[in-house]
């Protein structure tokens, strides 16, 4: 059953409960805490490193000469701002293709000044502001590395798409057959399996302990990608990015849609995942950091300078504060 992990108060009394479940494993899959238990979900967005692992372990991005700001867009969900859009256009050349190539679709760039910008331009976004396209260059780069076909590259079937299941699988210590596979928003295929499984997977990723001798490499090639060039995960102002910048590079993390959350502590050898039942990404925030600091990780200083993606306060049309939304559980374990 899940746990109630955000409390939303008005005044003196709680609004507003947010359920759902965390899970904490080491490298092995014991569970080191949790609180709540889930069933399935779907790793969303959280999936994009290990996705990219066929493509570095192979030499594909060696083949490309892909630099790891390449990679750590290929693992990002980016907000659409000029250095994001640049080096997706920068993989694209190394790759030998055109944004045309890309099947990820437009929207609104998260980046709220991008978007304005664009706006005042009377201009509307591209492929390059989607969020996932960095994603889409990741796996065209695997697909023409591998010699497939680029035409139906999101298809579940597409040779590029069975070969990265495969690994996402793998590092959750699933068989293939066990995801369950639905389609994103952006048309790429995603894994749906139990939360401990996620949370084994990132521990994995972090420790690089898992696997062949290429796979530990690419493991540790797409942390290191990702704690080195965090702005490049996320954003301005966006969690991802300001959780690797405090910490720096001890905590890898990655966000999905719908409320849920994964990441590593490799010093502590363990990975973390995350899902708000109701898919409500505001809390993911509150509750990320509070399991953080339950396990040790976040110093106090640290959750200070966080503040902006912690405990928050609301307010009504004439600005009083009337009430917070802030973390409500105890991880157990």
């Amino acid at each position: 059953m899940s746990a109630v992990l955000v409390e939303v108060t008005r005044g003196p009394m709680v609004e507003n409960r947010h359920r759902g479940a965390i899970i904490v494993v080491d490298g092995e899959g014991r569970r080191v805490a949790s609180v709540g238990e889930p069933a399935m979900t779907f790793m969303r967005s959280s999936s994009k490193p290990l996705m990219v692992l066929p493509l570095v372990e192979q030499g594909g991005a060696e083949h490309f000469q892909l630099s790891d700001e390449h990679l750590a867009i290929f693992a990002s969900s980016h907000a659409g701002e000029d250095e994001h859009r640049r080096v997706v256009a920068e993989a694209l050349e190394k790759v030998g293709l055109t944004e045309a190539a890309l099947s990820c679709g437009t929207h609104t760039p998260f980046d709220r000044k991008t978007a304005d910008a664009l706006r005042a331009a009377g201009q509307k976004p591209t492929v390059l502001h989607c969020n996932c396209s960095g994603k889409h260059t990741g796996v065209l780069a695997y697909a023409k590395f591998k010699g497939f076909e680029l035409a139906n590259y999101t298809d579940p079937s597409h040779p590029a798409e069975v070969d990265i299941v495969t690994a996402v699988a793998d590092m959750a210590g699933l068989k293939t057959e066990d995801v369950v596979i639905g389609i994103d928003g952006c048309s790429i295929p995603v894994y749906g399996m139990p939360l401990e499984n996620i949370a084994l997977a990132f521990a994995r990723l972090g420790l690089a302990n898992h696997g062949s001798e290429a796979r530990r490499t690419a493991c540790q090639r797409m942390s290191q990608a990702m704690v080195k060039h965090p702005f490049l995960i996320s954003g301005t102002g966006r969690l991802d990015t300001d959780l690797m910048k405090v910490t720096e590079g001890a905590v890898v993390a990655k966000i999905g849609a719908d409320g849920v959350y994964a990441l590593a502590v490799p010093e502590k050898g363990i990975g973390l995942a995350a899902k708000i039942d109701d898919g409500n990404m505001k809390m993911l925030g509150p509750i990320v950091l509070e399991a953080l600091s339950q396990l040790g990780v976040l110093t106090q200083e640290q959750r200070a300078a966080l503040a902006t993606h912690d405990k928050f306060v609301i307010k009504n049309n004439v600005k009083q504060v009337v009430g917070e939304v802030r973390a409500a559980f105890t991880l157990e374990g």
